[in-house]
């Protein structure tokens, strides 16, 4: 991910788009997806019970200052 939107790829959540579960009670996050420069794309990210309890306890984390989660070792902060 890139903060330039002409160059690289963007994930963001997409902007007036609400959470929600899926049919089979999975949970969901609308998301933009971008690539240099070249108009979104809407997807959405379905998250288990367990893998969203998860991410809220990360989140958590970090706002609060916590030690946050190993980075994916291609990844690194936004």
């Amino acid at each position: 991910m890139t903060a330039n939107r002409r160059a690289g790829w963007r994930i963001e959540r997409a902007p007036d788009k609400p959470l929600g579960r899926t049919n089979a009670g999975r949970f969901f996050i609308p998301l933009q997806i971008s690539a240099d420069g070249e108009e979104p794309i809407e997807a959405n990210l379905v998250l288990s019970g367990s893998d969203s309890e998860q991410l809220v306890a990360d989140l958590s984390r970090l706002m609060c200052g916590g030690e946050p989660a190993p980075l994916d070792p291609v990844g690194g902060p936004a």
